[in-house]
């Protein structure tokens, strides 16, 4: 061995762990702290314990928390939006349309749908809501997620095919 070129050597070094336990060896420092040693580990111990020294798991529970909140807040969003007791207003009618409604007494989309489901003719005695405001309805009512019974006039035409003949 060469001298002078190696670190001095402690042959009663102090480890010292997270838990409290402390122990000797050699080493080249005379003391050295440990997070997990032999008496805490979980693998020695047989308890089920996560030893996080960075807070990775504290951040990721935050993150499984934040996705949470968001997803019930999101359903929270969708429930209110097909909410029969919405304004009119909410879906952008118009002003003349929405006067119309108001004048009918017509105030929450849950009413309007009623009075749709009656049939067209029955929304259309509404004085000063005509087709274009009744098509304008029920493509926004369809669009928020709201379902509509099909009548005969919105159902598609069939046009007869002529047979040719032999």
């Amino acid at each position: 061995m060469k001298q002078a070129i190696h670190p001095k050597y402690f042959p009663a070094a102090t480890v010292i762990c997270s838990c409290g336990q402390t122990w000797t060896t050699g080493s080249t420092q005379e003391t050295l702290h440990t997070d997990v040693c032999f008496h805490c580990h979980p693998f020695f111990t047989g308890e089920q314990r996560i030893v996080d020294t960075e807070g990775q798991v504290d951040r990721f529970i935050k993150k499984l928390d934040a996705r949470a909140q968001f997803k019930q807040q999101e359903e929270q969003r969708k429930a209110t939006r097909i909410s029969p007791e919405v304004s009119i207003t909410d879906l952008n009618l118009g002003p003349r349309a929405e006067a119309a409604l108001a004048r009918a007494e017509i105030t929450t989309v849950g009413q309007l749908i009623e009075k749709i489901q009656q049939g067209d003719e029955a929304i259309l005695a509404v004085e000063g809501f005509g087709r274009k405001s009744l098509a304008d309805a029920k493509k926004r009512l369809r669009a928020r997620g709201f379902e509509l019974l099909a009548t005969e006039e919105e159902a598609p035409v069939e046009t007869p095919t002529e047979s040719p003949e032999a």
